[in-house]
């Protein structure tokens, strides 16, 4: 998997049970050890039994090109049942010009 700054980005991730059995998700983006990005469950988009999560440019112009960056889900549905997943390592790709388009800042 790979981000491009300045470009959109979404990430289908299955989770371990259906998304709509838990109260709460967190989607963390993380470089460089710091938390750029986090979209909670409001943020994300179910379908079915996965979760699509959705950047647009301005977010992934946070991101550094070249250094990877992290992805981790973690899911509440009780005390003893909050999975989280593993972080899955994202490589930063540049773009040639990082204007945001359509008239965003």
């Amino acid at each position: 998997m790979a981000i491009r700054r300045a470009c959109s980005y979404s990430a289908t991730i299955k989770t371990p049970n259906l998304p709509s059995t838990y109260s709460e998700m967190l989607v963390t983006f993380q470089q460089n050890k710091t938390n750029l990005i986090s979209k909670h469950k409001n943020e994300l988009t179910i379908a079915g039994d996965r979760v699509v999560v959705s950047l647009n440019q301005t977010e992934t112009k946070k991101f550094v090109a070249g250094k990877p960056a992290f992805l981790q889900i973690r899911c509440y549905a009780a005390e003893y049942d909050a999975p989280g997943s593993a972080a899955w390592p994202l490589d930063v790709r540049p773009a040639l010009d990082d204007t945001i388009l359509g008239g965003g800042s």
